[in-house]
């Protein structure tokens, strides 16, 4: 079978044609999952911020709560207000006014009482919670950052302009390890 001109133009245009579609898609597909990955690294932001004023507010109610004795009350509450009255999002000063508060509560550990396990309204027992929810959400809004560093470092990103003009965002560093994250192995299972 003799192959034409016309039937050779048409293979190579075909060719062309679904190399560029496929570019296309993966191009496409790219985009997208960057903008979920920003999405949900705004999402993780979102719940960081609402984890870091429950601690805060909870500290301030066992401040407040005259369970303490008033040096104690008195510095963690001077530590709270100052968490919740940094300005926010991410300043290098909301950094420190939490990693404070962080302190102050691994300072005052140990005049803190275990609380009652069976009241869901005990003070002591809601701020330790308050900052274990913390230590979460700043892992997980800290994985969803580096997810979305390592799609703005592709090189297909870079070259087509995925990112657009948005900035390449940084993860989220303060002290927070007060109360210590229990192991993994020690969890229950779901």
């Amino acid at each position: 079978m003799r192959v034409t001109p016309l039937t050779e133009f048409l293979m190579w245009s075909g060719l062309v044609l679904a190399v560029l579609l496929a570019v296309g898609w993966f191009l496409s597909y790219t985009a997208v999952r960057l903008d979920r990955l920003h999405h949900r690294m705004n999402a993780t932001a979102a719940a960081l911020d609402a984890q870091l004023v429950r601690r805060a507010e909870a500290a301030l109610e066992v401040a407040l709560s005259e369970e303490l004795d008033p040096a104690t009350s008195t510095l963690l509450a001077a530590a709270a207000t100052e968490a919740l009255e940094s300005p926010g999002p991410w300043t290098t000063e909301r950094q420190r006014a939490e990693s404070n508060l962080t302190e102050v509560l691994r300072a005052v550990s140990d005049a803190l009482p275990e609380g009652d396990p069976d009241d869901p309204d005990d003070l002591f027992r809601r701020l330790h919670g308050a900052g274990l929810r913390v230590q979460l959400a700043r892992r997980f809004h800290n994985e969803a950052v580096r997810d979305v560093i390592r799609l703005h470092e592709r090189p297909q990103t870079r070259l087509f302009r995925l990112k657009g003009h948005t900035p390449t965002p940084e993860p989220v560093e303060f002290d927070d390890a007060w109360p210590p994250l229990p192991d993994q192995a020690a969890l229950p299972r779901s």
